[in-house]
């Protein structure tokens, strides 16, 4: 996965923090996902768009709001790419038991 860029001009400080890290745990490695790495960073990051929503006026809430619908459907297409891979990762290790299964 390329560089993935969750921040845009009307990103606050902390969310940006939040964005890096989130960013971090999704650069192709040997190693896996950090799973519950992501999954408490994607919480925290909505936390903080709730908490910054509440302190923008009307129409900078509108544009932020609209930018981070967008973000959060990257995300949430990443997500789903890691859920499906989760599966096929399942799938392989379950067919390679049972034929394993059958040599002994």
């Amino acid at each position: 996965m390329n560089q993935v860029i969750f921040n845009h001009e009307l990103t606050p400080l902390f969310l940006q923090v939040v964005n890096e890290k989130l960013a971090a745990c999704l650069v192709p490695s040997d190693a896996p996902i950090p799973t519950e790495n992501f999954r408490s960073l994607v919480q925290l990051r909505d936390r903080v768009i709730r908490r910054a929503l509440k302190q923008m006026d009307s129409e900078v809430e509108k544009a932020f709001a609209a930018k981070e619908l967008e973000i959060n459907d990257k995300l949430e297409k990443l997500a789903r790419g890691l859920l499906d891979s989760a599966k096929d990762e399942a799938v392989q290790y379950s067919r390679g038991r049972a034929a394993l299964k059958k040599y002994k």
